[in-house]
């Protein structure tokens, strides 16, 4: 292994994959790391993708690279036409959004396999630890690197981050079934607020086929009270008055977990010769929880940044502009709007009376980080 190359990045998911293709396809040398031995293993994301022209409405100044406008068939497992969204009530609203749901693992080795086939080394199996100005990598594959740049797309608890001298990003947690022999409308993806079935965050039932969905919550654990996520997750199947009848007699074929940033952009994500993307970022919808997206963008402006750099076009501290350029206002967007609902995630009520002030429309603006006026007035809450 070569001692000195031009970049290394560390996690190979969505950002990371993207990052390494990119500038292995501008013919600098690359390595992309991942602590993985089976890199897309285990899944830990529900796997819905808006198609294109819908995230074009969402991030309109963002360039879309390809792997998220045409993504081959074998990695879809299912297109729904609708999104769901039930207030504790059970009262439910709903509006069209035309979306993709992906076989996560398969989606992720694509990428991977992409970054390959433009030049990237890809180093499953191996931790990458940095060490003052080198990076050292063990497990699988051992040596000690010094790279001019690393890209860290290391997730949540990103190693790099920490490198860098962020604080630990506040994070929501996710477990999620996957259930066969379900009574479910195959057509909509579906959202369920409660401070019952799902505090401080939402459940779901994302169809995977027309008997077959993935469900389930992702909370924060300020909002769990002690419980485990099993239990909560047990409570929405079993008990939900409505969920409960769609998902009676399925059977659970997998179980997945992880968690996801809901605090918007990290402290810092450019520092000396280091970037973030992705994840480890904190480059996540904290509206839904979607990633995907805001990851293969972030990995691919990561990508040019570094290339510009080590063609002297530019400084790596343009990179945090560039980021904010073409999504920053959805993802700050968003954050304030999980702030303003946060007041009503603790009570039933003020949920139920949040709910019924926002027409399906304005809750398909909220879910595009736009701010409609009857939540941006609070009028809701005294009513």
């Amino acid at each position: 292994m070569k001692e000195d190359i031009a970049v290394a990045v560390v996690g190979a998911g969505p950002a990371g994959s993207t990052a390494a293709e990119t500038v292995a396809a501008s013919g600098m040398e690359v390595l992309l790391v991942d602590r993985k031995s089976e890199i897309g293993s285990p899944v830990q994301c529900g796997g819905f993708l808006p198609e294109a022209f819908e995230l074009e409405k969402l991030m309109p100044r963002a360039r879309l690279p390809l792997t998220l406008r045409e993504i081959p068939e074998r990695i879809i497992l299912h297109r729904t036409q609708w999104q769901r969204i039930y207030s504790p009530s059970g009262e439910y609203k709903q509006f069209a959004v035309a979306g993709r749901v992906l076989d996560r693992r398969a989606y992720d080795r694509h990428l991977a396999a992409r970054a390959a086939s433009a030049g990237a080394r890809v180093l499953p199996a191996t931790r990458a630890r940095l060490v003052e100005s080198s990076v050292r990598l063990s497990g699988h594959f051992r040596g000690e690197i010094r790279p001019q740049i690393i890209i860290g797309a290391d997730g949540p608890h990103s190693a790099v981050s920490r490198a860098m001298g962020n604080p630990v990003q506040e994070t929501g947690i996710c477990l999620e079934y996957e259930i066969v022999d379900a009574n479910i409308d195959a057509k909509a993806a579906e959202m369920y607020f409660s401070a019952r079935y799902a505090p401080g965050g939402y459940a779901w039932i994302i169809p995977l086929g027309q008997d077959r969905a993935n469900v389930g919550i992702g909370v924060r654990s300020s909002y769990m009270a002690g419980e485990k996520l099993s239990v909560i997750l047990g409570r929405f199947i079993r008990e939900h008055p409505i969920a409960s009848e769609k998902l009676a007699g399925g059977e659970v074929l997998s179980v997945m977990k992880g968690l996801v940033p809901s605090g918007g952009t990290c402290g810092v994500v450019q520092k000396s010769n280091m970037l973030l993307a992705g994840d480890a970022a904190g480059h996540v919808m904290a509206t839904s929880g979607g990633g995907i997206p805001l990851a293969v963008v972030a990995g691919r402006v990561a990508g040019e940044a570094a290339i510009a750099h080590l063609r002297g076009e530019m400084a790596l501290g343009e990179y945090a502009s560039r980021i904010r350029e073409e999504f920053g206002a959805q993802l700050s967007r968003s954050v304030r709007i999980r702030k303003m609902v946060d007041v009503a995630m603790k009570s039933d009520r003020l949920m139920n009376a949040l709910f019924a002030a926002l027409s399906p429309e304005q809750m398909k603006s909220v879910m595009r980080a736009q701010i409609p006026l009857p939540l941006a007035s609070g009028a809701w809450i005294s009513g």
